[in-house]
């Protein structure tokens, strides 16, 4: 005879049903720093001089800090991580305390954070809509 609790589970069906909620539980709340999808809001923290992945492109972004002392700069995106940020950076945007700075990231690339100067940066951004075309062609449509 198979003893039952209260709900008539088994005390292996919910051992079982407690294992999958509780590793469910911890792989929804783990923070990996990859890039995700630009099409929300996000925040990144760096302590010293650190070279942090943002977001994922295509998305132009508002970036904003409460202090100086950070610039955003974009690179292809090759496994969507801080790794991708140590490769050599382009054109940077100096984030300016208490100022609001747009950036565009082009599919297939990351945007990064650098910070230079011990003590900690906080980068607050959000999406305000897709990247901006880097290329404007015009077609002839004449006959």
């Amino acid at each position: 005879m198979v003893s039952r609790n209260r709900n008539g589970l088994s005390p292996f069906t919910t051992r079982i049903a407690g294992f999958v909620a509780l590793t469910l539980a911890t792989l929804g709340s783990s923070q990996l720093a990859s890039a995700r999808p630009a099409g929300e809001r996000g925040s990144v923290v760096a302590r010293g001089a650190a070279n942090k992945v943002i977001a994922a492109g295509p998305a132009a972004l508002h970036v904003y800090a409460q202090s100086s002392g950070g610039s955003v700069y974009m690179v292809p995106a090759v496994t969507g991580t801080d790794r991708d940020c140590s490769a050599r950076k382009g054109a940077m945007t100096t984030v300016r305390a208490d100022r609001v700075a747009t950036v565009s990231i082009a599919a297939g690339q990351v945007a990064c954070l650098a910070t230079a100067a011990s003590g900690s940066f906080e980068l607050l951004w959000h999406a305000v809509g897709p990247a901006a075309p880097t290329k404007t062609v015009i077609a002839n449509a004449g006959r």
